[in-house]
């Protein structure tokens, strides 16, 4: 059955801009870098089992999934504090042009509203509208893709753009059963 694979990328907006990292435009971003470079301002989050089994990273820069074809991934943005001093908006998501055909379709945006609730207990919540991009999922391969974000303060104004490249994992669904499986098991005996 085919799913969904949320995707959260936290940006830390004040470690970029505490290391003066020059600012990109919309056309030019500027890279965070490759593989471990990178790790020190974004941290890619998903739920566990979409984790690539063979992968021991989790909430780095370099988030490898399994997904399968027919999978739709979801990829939204925050920083801490989103707003209060500084945002982080997704600016956009690009496929690299490895594997040929791509792994995952062109990733497009789309609007999506969420209900956020102002008091835990209570009725009562606001609803918040953001951009997140979708795409999906084609075939078997690995994908790397790109993802560009913009730094505005709380005024508005654009400090810069920026974006790193994680890559995507597509398994032929009896691999990825198998995989998945041996995952668990070994879940089973840690816990």
């Amino acid at each position: 059955m085919a799913k969904t694979i949320n995707i959260l990328s936290v940006i830390d907006v004040e470690t970029i801009l505490a290391n003066k990292i020059p600012a990109g435009t919309a056309t030019n971003p500027t890279s965070l870098g490759s593989y471990g470079t990178s790790d020190i301002y974004v941290y890619m989050i998903t739920s566990r089992g979409y984790i690539d089994s063979a992968d021991k990273n989790r909430a780095d820069s370099e988030l490898v999934i399994d997904a399968n074809a027919g999978d739709t991934i979801q990829w939204e943005l925050t920083c801490p504090g989103s707003g209060l001093q500084h945002d982080a908006i997704i600016a956009g998501v690009n496929p690299g042009s490895e594997p040929n055909p791509p792994s995952i379709s062109t990733p497009v945006p789309v609007v999506t509203y969420r209900n956020i609730y102002d008091t835990a207990g209570l009725p009562g919540y606001q609803i918040v509208k953001q951009t997140d991009y979708c795409s999906n999922v084609l075939a078997t391969g690995t994908t790397q893709y790109s993802i560009s974000f913009q730094i505005m303060d709380n005024l508005g104004n654009s400090l810069g753009y920026y974006f790193w490249d994680p890559f995507v994992k597509v398994m032929n669904t009896e691999d990825y059963l198998r995989e998945r499986k041996a995952y668990l098991k070994k879940q089973e005996a840690v816990v």
